[in-house]
């Protein structure tokens, strides 16, 4: 190298060390300026809320391998086995469908004022709620607490198996079957249990079994009929009584009181009530907590009820 070349050299070397002298103290200047500072702060949320965008935009859709796992298991569960390649293949490409066109429908706002759609993301809402809060298996001592608490509920009510004859209104009037009932009365057999022939045709069944009063209620109304079912001599015949029809002869085959069951008989009954009982308020309790996030305004300005 030449002379000249050399203190060429030495001077390029020479400017760039001070060119990097005079950044550095410019850059130490501007890291000092609040302005940088804001600057500097805009451009990192800029990019984070670009990222977070990208990652949450409703026309982007992550094809993951569980919700894959979980169309092959519908399937399954549908048609007894998996799915082979093509028709996995075939699943995917028909949600990926559906999902396109439910998210645009969400961006032109198609599912508002819908009160199909609202119902079911609301039943949603529900099941969401009871998987959160699951009751715990109650105790012995739990279940016979809440037996105690609730006995009217296992209540068995009375039952009664019965036969009737029929007499028709229609016939003369309610006073006329009234005195026809009557008079077959007087003339029925000695063990005679069921004797539909000598009445008219009821438009229903004659023999009855294992009924109980609200049953009795629903096909004969609240009526002297039904309420004799219960009150009647058991093993003989008995009226006449009126009923919605018209009058009937009653023969009382069996009944059974009223019962109040221990809990050895109905824990069952007694258990899942329980679970039940502990499951709404569970429900009233999260969705309570829910609530507090809301704040609900009329829009006339007054306090909302």
């Amino acid at each position: 190298m030449s002379m000249s070349e050399a203190i060429d050299a030495t001077g390029r070397k020479a400017a760039l060390r001070s060119w990097i002298s005079r950044a550095g103290r410019l850059l130490l200047g501007a890291l000092k300026e609040p302005l940088f500072h804001f600057a500097l702060a805009g451009s990192v949320l800029f990019v984070a809320g670009r990222y977070y965008q990208e990652q949450t935009s409703v026309y982007r859709i992550v094809e993951t391998p569980a919700h894959i796992a979980q169309l092959a298991n519908e399937y399954a569960l549908q048609f007894g086995s998996q799915p082979d390649a093509p028709t996995l293949k075939a699943l995917v490409q028909r949600d990926l469908h559906d999902e396109i066109l439910f998210r645009q429908g969400l961006v032109m706002g198609l599912n508002k004022d819908d009160e199909i759609v609202r119902r079911r993301v609301v039943q949603k809402m529900q099941f969401l709620l009871q998987d959160l809060h699951p009751p715990a298996e109650p105790t012995d001592a739990q279940l016979a607490a809440f037996h105690d608490a609730h006995k009217s509920r296992y209540v068995q009510p009375a039952h009664v198996t019965f036969s009737h004859i029929y007499f028709s209104s229609d016939k003369g009037g309610s006073d006329a079957a009234q005195k026809r009932a009557e008079a077959v009365l007087a003339k029925l057999p000695a063990g005679t249990m069921r004797a539909p022939d000598l009445g008219d045709p009821f438009p229903d069944l004659y023999d009855f079994s294992n009924y109980d009063a609200e049953q009795a209620f629903r096909l004969f109304g609240h009526t002297p009929f039904s309420d004799a079912l219960f009150k009647a001599p058991v093993g003989k015949w008995s009226g006449p009584f009126r009923s919605a029809y018209g009058w009937h002869l009653i023969f009382v085959d069996s009944r059974k009181s009223e019962e109040s069951p221990p809990l050895s008989k109905v824990r069952e009954s007694v258990r899942t009530d329980f679970l039940q009982d502990a499951q709404d308020k569970a429900n009233r309790a999260a969705f309570a907590d829910l609530a507090k996030q809301f704040t609900i305004v009329r829009e006339d300005g007054k306090a909302a009820p």
